[in-house]
């Protein structure tokens, strides 16, 4: 028997409130569960969750670039806790952009240069090919982000620049999440460096798929 936990049906009290079972407003759905759940977000990752995604994507990039000036964007960056362990590895230039104002206001002190909302319906708030690197941890995952936001990490990528984000093991096969990764690579999108089931909420017994990303072109 597998005892291993999903995160939609045993994670964290205040996820359990939202619904992604319809077609009514997903955003404002997840507007509301981050604005109450923004102060205890830090506590729950580390406490409840034994969340790791952040310091094992930062990790990855850091694998791939040693650059501390790189240019970089953390999408979906919630609380900033990827900041905070982009700050401890040395990288100086980073923004943020997530749905929630509540959750960003946690960021402010973690290095971020700006911060900027996420509108869900709109491209991310950044030219394109404007970043070296862009990180995007803890979105691929229920009711969340599908593979059709991958288009927009690239957009604003940089040619050679790296792409790294998580993919919670939960959606991996349901979103079909293999098969678009696989897409962009036969179309010279991108080329994969890295791409591991590792440990994601620790507590939970939850994995997520990690994958670093170098855009071509």
């Amino acid at each position: 028997m597998n005892n291993r936990k999903d995160s939609k049906t045993h994670g964290i009290d205040k996820y359990h409130h939202f619904d992604d079972s319809n077609d009514g407003d997903i955003s404002g759905q997840l507007k509301s569960v981050y604005a109450n759940w923004a102060d205890a977000y830090d506590d729950d990752n580390d406490n409840k969750l034994g969340t790791v995604s952040q310091p094992n994507t930062v990790a990855m990039l850091t694998r791939h670039c040693q650059d501390p000036q790189a240019q970089i964007m953390d999408v979906g960056c919630g609380t900033g806790l990827v900041g905070l362990h982009l700050q401890r590895a040395g990288f100086k230039n980073y923004d943020g952009t997530d749905i929630s104002t509540e959750m960003m206001s946690h960021a402010k002190a973690r290095g971020y240069r700006k911060l900027l909302e996420l509108d869900p319906t709109q491209q991310l708030a950044a030219d394109e090919n404007s970043y070296d690197a862009v990180l995007c941890v803890g979105v691929f995952t229920h009711g969340h982000l599908g593979p059709e936001g991958f288009d927009e990490l690239i957009r604003i990528t940089k040619p050679g620049g790296l792409i790294c984000f998580t993919v919670n093991e939960g959606v991996w096969d349901e979103a079909q999440f293999d098969e678009a990764i696989e897409a962009h690579v036969e179309n010279a999108v991108w080329r994969i460096l890295e791409q591991s089931k590792m440990d994601y909420m620790v507590n939970e017994g939850v994995e997520a798929w990690y994958i670093a990303a170098q855009k071509l072109g």
